[in-house]
């Protein structure tokens, strides 16, 4: 018996519900900047295979949905990124939407009710100027940082009321004494010229009738303190500024509005320095006691400047940075009296104290990721940067903490002077609060502590921007970098917004003719070092970024939206590339950083690696080229996607007539062939069988630098050579990933061999290029989830997921969970005996297509998986 169309229609389904209602920004903050947000939801249902096939959106001005608007009944199967079906959000405005579904039974009833409300979504709606202290101008060092405050009464105790707030400079507000969030770093990181982030916060609760303070403190950050290792200062201006604007409603339906002007007041206290790179200095005698909360006496205070409204305002999508996890760490007093801390894993982030001694008395806080050979700090790799936090105590215990900084460490050294008692330390790790979404575990406790050293290299590199190290005098948005990471990030934790608006700087950042900056937000990097080709602008691998991460986060997420947004940056860096191609196809004629830190390169020239850059950078060409034509095709541009997948032919034949050869002779090489279809049809086999070869002959050590790692075991593995990847994966000779576990580490290194197998340091050869925590070798956690455990998006987002588990190396047990936009997906497998059993778990909405490992068979072929749980019995034999 079959249910009719009209049955479908027009019936119910009791046994699904629409949940998990959501919009793109994720900040956590009470408010949306979107005047049309981007809609998703998700499906609950305990009946298998359960799927979508249309919904309902209606949008209502209450949560009855009296006067709702609708959308209409939409034909999808689909349950992310759906456009607002009603008139656009005007600023402040509050709506409600709800979601009912249609599946094969019928319709769902409809989910409770989302709220959304508009943020500030013009520079018109500010009435707020930005205030900054007359005295805090033209520094040439860290100074100290400002207070700005303001007094104010309310007739009653409000209804509600808003706190829009920003800063140039990185801000910590509070009303009447009591922070306003416990976000860090606000407003992060952004292309300040074109882009500055506020924020929305509820302080409903804060408010009193009667006598208020709104008060904050106003740091360098990135806007004015150091800045790469020429450890530039004012590189986007010369003074701080606090913009706010406190919209509070009363209950009579009057609002009262409390904008920074130069009525507020200002001084300084005892923060007497602040900088990312050097650390804190803080003198608790010179604390105003009291600033933060009403009655405090500011006469004697600064009157505050206005400054004009900075352009391009917005707020924040993404979340926050926050201290994420405390450490209890070990310590231990040297025979110097100096108490040594370690805190078990590398971290980003700093150390909370409590401390107690006469007034005048110090503690010093000096920061660095490893020891050198006689126990202490290494800390001239950390160049420029002091990261170094002291306290001048004030005569009474003390809980200290900086402000305004962090560090990059898993050691520290707390010096005491005479008198001073340490009473408690712990460590406080601080990131971009993104979602955990992936996990992976497998028999082996290596690979395992190989995953988790990723999972802390993400973690403490997102940090406003994708960076590359948080310890040095860098801690830059490298594109290089997040090109190759990218895949993994988005597969470990949910990274759609903080991508997205480190790509919506990167599109802003652009040069009119394409050319992608090495570091975004883009500072001044200085000259590059001598070589004999003139350098583009740009670099392949680097610049790539700009058509890389869209897709990952397109194939990870499923959405158009930013797919759309950043498709002109997509199409404009593989123009500059294609006009950067000489007569014979190939790009060859401009400097570029090739397959960086490979391995084999000299230590003091990273960049002189085994694979010709020649080669690297037209593969990417052809990389980039048929990625776009793919973004082309889904977004509807026909004829682009013909153009850019002709171009993405063309180039790969160059590059194979012109290094073909040479390709079969590096791991990198043939990883590029295979991967970026440069390789014909007709030779895949053979240079795969070449890969293999040269990773036989190596004896399982990795060859391949930044360009290269992403892709050599999905090479290896896509051509039929399980064995040899697993080869490299579980090699623990230098190069290698377990090289770096046998050696203790807990995150993933700049260099391959970062500490020498004696133990020792090459602080001479390498120079001081020597991070501790480097993502980008953490891409192979991309392929520990799509082989070893055997998960991956057949289709974006994972609407159809492809289970293809690749046991090999040993390993008696793998498997991975994903939360996808539909729900959580898991894949384990365990072998005993002859049998490989596979469990499959599959969320409402999707559907599973499985592929079984080379030698292994089912007893029966299975078919489509649909939502559900899953078991499979494969045996070895025919």
């Amino acid at each position: 018996m079959t249910t009719s169309s009209f049955e479908v229609r027009h019936g119910t389904d009791t046994t699904t519900a629409v949940v998990g209602l959501r919009t793109a920004d994720d900040s956590g903050l009470v408010a949306t900047p979107y005047s049309a947000p981007r809609l998703s939801w998700a499906l609950a249902s305990d009946r298998p295979g359960v799927l979508q096939h249309a919904y309902e959106i209606q949008v209502s001005a209450d949560r009855d949905f009296g006067d709702a608007a609708s959308g209409g009944e939409v034909e999808s199967d689909t349950v992310t990124d759906h456009p607002w079906p009603a008139g656009p959000l005007g600023s402040r405005e509050v709506r409600h939407w709800r979601v009912r579904a249609r599946t094969d039974l019928g319709w769902t009833a409809w989910s409770e009710p989302a709220r959304v409300e508009a943020a500030l979504l013009d520079n018109a709606d500010w009435t707020a100027r930005p205030v900054r202290l007359p005295s805090d101008r033209g520094r040439t060092s860290p100074g100290p940082v400002p207070l700005l405050r303001r007094e104010f009464d309310l007739p009653a105790k409000p209804v509600s009321a808003r706190l829009y707030v920003t800063a140039t400079g990185v801000h910590r507000t509070t009303v009447n004494g009591r922070p306003v969030s416990d976000d860090l770093l606000e407003p992060g990181w952004t292309s300040y010229p074109h882009r500055l982030l506020h924020a929305t916060y509820d302080v409903t609760g804060l408010l009193t009738a009667g006598r208020n303070a709104l008060s904050a403190a106003v740091g360098d950050g990135w806007y004015r303190g150091h800045l790469t290792w020429h450890k530039n200062r004012d590189v986007y201006g010369d003074t701080c500024a606090l913009l706010a604007q406190l919209e509070v409603a009363l209950a009579d339906g009057t609002t009262v509005t409390i904008a920074t002007d130069d009525q507020w007041r200002g001084g300084y206290g005892d923060l007497l320095a602040a900088d990312l790179y050097d650390g804190c200095e803080r003198d608790l005698r010179q604390e105003p006691h009291g600033w933060r909360s009403p009655g405090f006496d500011d006469s004697g205070w600064e009157q505050a400047a206005t400054l004009a409204l900075p352009a391009g305002l917005t707020q924040r999508a993404h979340p926050p940075v926050r201290v994420v996890q405390v450490v209890r760490p070990a310590r231990r007093t040297l025979p110097d009296g100096t108490i040594a801390v370690d805190a078990g894993e590398n971290v980003t982030g700093w150390l909370r104290l409590r401390a107690d001694g006469p007034a005048g008395g110090t503690v010093t806080v000096r920061h660095a990721e490893v020891l050198d050979g006689d126990g202490r700090l290494l800390t001239s790799i950390l160049r420029g940067a002091r990261a170094t936090d002291r306290y001048t105590l004030a005569g009474e215990p003390a809980a200290l903490e900086p402000e305004f900084t962090f560090h990059g460490f898993r050691h520290a050294e707390i010096s005491l002077s005479p008198g001073v008692t340490l009473e408690a330390v712990e460590v406080c790790v601080v990131a971009s609060d993104l979602n955990r979404i992936g996990t992976f575990h497998c028999s082996d406790d290596r690979v395992n502590t190989l995953y988790a050293n990723v999972v802390r290299s993400q973690r403490g590199n997102f940090l406003a921007v994708p960076t590359d190290c948080p310890q040095r005098d860098e801690r830059l948005g490298w594109t290089g970098d997040i090109m190759a990471f990218a895949p993994t990030a988005c597969a470990t934790f949910d990274s759609r917004s903080f991508l997205d608006s480190w790509l919506t700087d990167l599109a802003v950042e652009q040069r009119p003719d394409g050319a992608v900056p090495m570091v975004v937000p883009d500072v001044d990097l200085g000259e590059l070092p001598p070589h004999e080709l003139p350098f583009a602008g740009a670099a392949a691998g680097w610049g790539d970024a700009a058509t890389v991460v869209p897709a990952a986060l397109f194939d990870a997420y499923g959405q158009l939206g930013p797919l759309g947004r950043h498709y002109a940056a997509m199409r404009a860096w593989v123009e500059f590339t294609a006009g950067r191609l000489d007569a014979d196809g190939t790009w060859s004629g401009n400097a570029q950083l090739g397959d960086w830190l490979d391995p084999a390169a000299p230590p003091e020239d990273p960049a002189r690696a085994t694979t010709d850059s020649g080669y690297v950078a037209t593969a990417f060409v052809a990389h980039s080229a048929r990625l776009l034509a793919d973004a082309a095709r889904v977004l509807g541009h026909a004829g682009d996607a013909d153009r850019y997948t002709a171009l993405h032919r063309r180039t790969a034949g160059a590059a194979w007539r012109k290094w073909g050869d040479h390709a079969r002779t590096t791991q990198t090489g043939c990883a590029l062939a295979l991967a970026f279809g440069v390789a014909p049809a007709a030779e895949r086999a053979a240079v795969g069988e070449a890969l293999a070869a040269l990773v036989r002959a190596g004896g399982g050590r990795i060859a391949t630098g930044f360009l290269g790692t992403p892709f050599v075991l999905p090479a290896l593995t896509a051509t039929g050579h399980t064995a040899e990847a697993y080869q490299l994966l579980l090699n623990t000779e230098c190069p290698g990933w377990l090289y770096q576990v046998a050696r203790g580490a807990t995150t993933m290194w700049e260099r391959w061999d970062a500490i020498r197998p004696d133990g020792t340091i090459d602080t001479e050869k390498a120079g001081t290029m020597l991070s501790f925590n480097h993502y980008a070798y953490g891409a192979v956690a991309a392929w520990l989830y799509r082989c070893v455990a055997g998960l991956r998006p057949a289709t974006p987002g994972y609407r159809t997921v492809e289970v293809a588990p690749r046991p090999g190396g040993g390993l008696t047990s793998a498997g991975a969970s994903i939360d996808t936009p539909y729900g959580t997906v898991s894949v384990g497998w365990s072998i005993g005996g002859d049998a490989l059993t596979v469990d499959i778990s599959l969320p409402p909405g999707t559907t599973g297509r499985f592929s079984a490992p080379d030698g292994w068979h089912c007893t029966a072929r299975p078919g489509p998986l649909g939502a559900g749980q899953h078991r499979l019995v494969l045996h070895t034999g025919s």
